[in-house]
């Protein structure tokens, strides 16, 4: 149940918890009442949210009884105002725990016997530690195999590291894969040239490198054709699902020995775009196109977030761009119909800052928009030119892309 999205769990996840006896645990706690509203309540509520995000996220289930420990019955919460007590629930989190936890999801279940049950998803945070307001003091909770556990100074102290080496960690796989790319020990071979790499890694993936089977992740391939990156030809591999499409000459596709592209999504749940085709070779120079560039991360990104969370993956998620092969390679810039360059990059492996949405975004452009500034920048210019002064993305509409306008 712990890897099952919120918004597939049915009544009947709630009744298989009490037919084969789950335990609370790490990832798991059962509340057979909703808090009240004392202070006392609301302190409890905050430390039991923390604790799950400090350790690696998980369920807290109200209307779940249990019997030391282990699931007893399900009568969910007979005669409650649901939508007035998710509410409430959301409004103490919001205000008890510092840094605030991003990314909860809260949802009602019917159940067999007639109450809803509310189930609150908490994601492994990337903050970590979150700490409970108590009085004029702090409080660092984690999860324990029998629930959760006040840390003293000497573990606060180890938790903080441990926060740090998760977004390490993560990075370091990046560069490990942008070494495997520049070897050429790729799934596919690739069109010599300057490379596009893109990687979106949910923060939950670092707990579980075969988190998925390559068939559950196949069953989400109706995405894959969105993702920009390959799409014609899909196959399951080692590492997952593989989706790649050969290069293009003069706007058509051209089959051969070599890919222009591919696109891997691994068992963990993470994403890696290669594109070989992202920079244009002029008579002497190569570009980028200014536009082009951007909107293809923007519609992978969407897409990839569309993948993973259909798999049941939560935010927070991380998005990484980087640009391999790239010395001496320029924007392609057109305004009005008249073609400008600027500077080229001075380098060959451009690895950009990377994004953490928290959240599903409602604003993708506005939420890239770092990365692609980062791009300007790697060519002597000073922000994207395709977004309006107040920010908005200015290059048209992107199917399947969020977007809201600032006025």
């Amino acid at each position: 149940m712990i890897n099952t999205p919120i918004a597939a769990l049915t009544a009947s996840d709630l009744d298989a918890l009490v037919t084969n006896k789950v335990a609370e645990g790490r990832h798991l706690e059962f509340k057979r009442d909703l808090p009240g509203t004392s202070e006392k309540d609301k302190i409890e509520l905050c430390a039991d949210v923390p604790s799950l995000a400090n350790t690696g996220g998980g369920y807290l289930l109200f209307g779940v009884d249990d019997s030391d420990s282990t699931a007893s019955a399900v009568p969910g919460l007979p005669g409650v105002n649901i939508d007035h007590e998710i509410r409430r629930l959301e409004q103490t989190l919001g205000s008890g725990i510092d840094p605030p936890v991003q990314g909860i999801t809260t949802r009602s279940i019917p159940t067999s016997a007639g109450g809803d049950v509310i189930a609150v998803r908490v994601p492994r945070s990337w903050r970590a530690p979150h700490l409970v307001k108590h009085n004029d003091s702090f409080r660092v909770y984690v999860r324990a195999s029998k629930g959760k556990q006040l840390l003293d100074a000497r573990e606060v102290r180890r938790v903080f590291e441990s926060a740090g080496d998760v977004v390490g960690a993560i990075r370091r796989w990046r560069d490990d894969r942008l070494a495997k790319i520049l070897a050429d020990d790729t799934p596919v071979r690739l069109k010599v040239g300057a490379k596009m790499v893109l990687h979106i890694v949910p923060l939950e993936s670092i707990d579980d490198p075969y988190r998925f089977t390559a068939s559950e992740i196949a069953d989400r391939r109706r995405e894959f054709g969105r993702l920009g990156f390959g799409g014609r030809g899909e196959r399951i591999n080692l590492d997952g699902y593989l989706t790649s499409a050969p290069p293009i000459a003069s706007g058509r596709l051209v089959n051969g020995e070599v890919e222009g592209s591919y696109g891997q999504v691994f068992r963990s749940g993470r994403f890696e775009g290669v594109r070989s085709e992202s920079v244009t070779y002029g008579h002497e120079d190569r570009f980028i196109a200014s536009h082009g560039y951007e909107k293809r991360v923007l519609e992978a990104t969407a897409g990839s977030i569309r993948t993973l969370t259909g798999l049941g993956v939560s935010f927070p998620i991380v998005v990484m761009l980087s640009f391999l092969g790239s010395q001496g390679v320029s924007l392609l810039i057109k305004h009005d119909d008249e073609d400008s360059d600027d500077q080229p990059i001075d380098r060959d492996v451009v690895v950009l800052p990377d994004v953490v949405l928290e959240e599903e975004p409602t604003d993708l452009p506005r939420a890239l928009r770092p990365i692609f500034d980062a791009v300007w920048n790697a060519c002597g210019l000073p922000a994207s030119q395709n977004y309006d002064e107040q920010g908005n993305w200015a290059r048209g509409e992107l199917p399947g892309v969020p977007m809201s306008r600032v006025e």
